[in-house]
C-alpha cells in the first residue's frame, strides 16, 4: 500500500523554515570566512514574538546605516515583485 499526502510534501513547514534559516546562516558564515562580509546587522524573532537586532559593525552610526540600507533593499525588492 502506498500512502499519498494530499497536502503535498510530507516535510513539515517548520522543518523547511529551519532549514532555510540554517542555509542563510551557513552562507553568511562562508562569506565572513572568505572576507566578503566585513560587517553585518540582522534582526530575528523568537517564539514569544520578541525581536532582537544582532550587530557586528565598527560603530553605532555604521550599524544604523547598515540597518537602514537593509530595510531599503527589502522594501525595494518587494516593490519589484508586485
Amino acid at each position: 500500500m502506498k500512502v499519498v499526502s494530499i497536502n503535498g510534501s510530507p516535510v513539515n513547514h517548520k522543518d523547511e523554515q529551519k532549514e532555510s534559516m540554517l542555509e542563510v546562516l551557513a552562507e553568511m558564515r562562508r562569506q565572513v570566512e572568505s572576507g566578503e562580509i566585513k560587517e553585518f546587522v540582522a534582526c530575528s524573532l523568537d517564539n514569544d514574538g520578541v525581536a532582537q537586532i544582532h550587530v557586528s559593525a565598527m560603530d553605532l552610526p555604521g550599524s544604523i546605516g547598515l540597518y537602514e540600507i537593509g530595510k531599503h533593499l527589502l522594501i525595494s525588492q518587494q516593490h519589484e515583485l508586485l
